[in-house]
């Protein structure tokens, strides 16, 4: 327990652009108090991330649907998602073109974290645009509120994204803003399905530690772009994914107090 809450603070001390922060043991929506999620399934998020998830093939509508619908992303899941996969066509996803987007990322961080000339308020507004322009949030919010983005209806989906957008750049730049990143090495890469590629990374700490990370991408017209993080086996969008199915549950299976909550931790 104390490992992975050790692995996930850390995630959440070098940004990586997501919400998986454990905070707290509990988490309140609406007065409820609801256990976090994070605490007590970070070792499902990590079997699912390694045994799982890597080999999830998201290509298309027909695909995606199937893991909203689904409950959870099990080995069945990937099943079902292999035997409808498209025929394979042209090669048009190169690896090397996402290890290349990922090295521009972490050198344009980096660039930022050591600029002497920025103060915490320029930082955080830089790191709005790098995430804004290397992550694909409307995919990462669609994907962490699971089934429920099928029964929400068009204004919920606009309001839970907009809220979902502003909490992770709102609460995630300024965490990334006073990181100390000392090296962000990006070894290689592997296909996922026949949109993503999944990039094997290890961070290096001012204080030494060493992070292993594999970065999710995703090619949208022509520009690969993050659509999870797995840190030491652990799947941030996995995380996120299980602690608003949580917050939704302790709701009665409703949407808006999971916005009201996201608009509350980013104003």
């Amino acid at each position: 327990m104390r490992r992975s809450g050790i692995f996930v603070g850390s995630i959440v001390a070098l940004g990586l652009a997501t919400i998986v922060a454990a905070q707290a043991d509990e988490v309140t929506a609406n007065g409820q108090k609801v256990l976090n999620p994070i605490i007590g399934d970070t070792a499902v998020s990590a079997r699912k991330a390694e045994q799982v998830w890597p080999n999830a093939i998201i290509d298309d509508e027909t695909h995606l649907d199937l893991i909203l619908a689904s409950g959870e992303i099990t080995e069945s899941v990937v099943a079902q998602l292999a035997a409808i996969a498209p025929a394979a066509g042209p090669e048009t996803v190169d690896p090397a073109h996402a290890i290349l987007a990922l090295k521009k990322l972490s050198h344009d961080a980096i660039t930022v974290l050591n600029d002497g000339k920025l103060d915490q308020a320029h930082r955080i507004e830089k790191f709005h645009g790098l995430l804004s322009r290397d992550f694909d949030i409307p995919l990462m919010a669609r994907f962490a509120l699971g089934r429920h983005w099928k029964r929400a209806d068009n204004q919920q989906r606009s309001d839970y994204i907009e809220a979902f957008s502003a909490f992770l750049l709102q609460n995630y730049a300024s965490k990334i803003a006073g990181t100390k990143v000392a090296k962000f090495d990006v070894r290689s890469a592997t296909r996922a399905g026949k949109r993503d590629v999944m990039v094997k990374s290890r961070i290096t700490q001012g204080n030494g530690q060493v992070l292993k990370l594999v970065w999710r991408m995703r090619q949208r017209n022509g520009q690969f772009r993050v659509i999870d993080v797995v840190a030491e086996g652990i799947s941030l969008a996995l995380t996120k994914r299980q602690e608003f199915a949580a917050i939704i549950k302790a709701n009665g299976g409703k949407v808006n107090p999971l916005i009201v909550q996201l608009r509350r931790i980013s104003a």
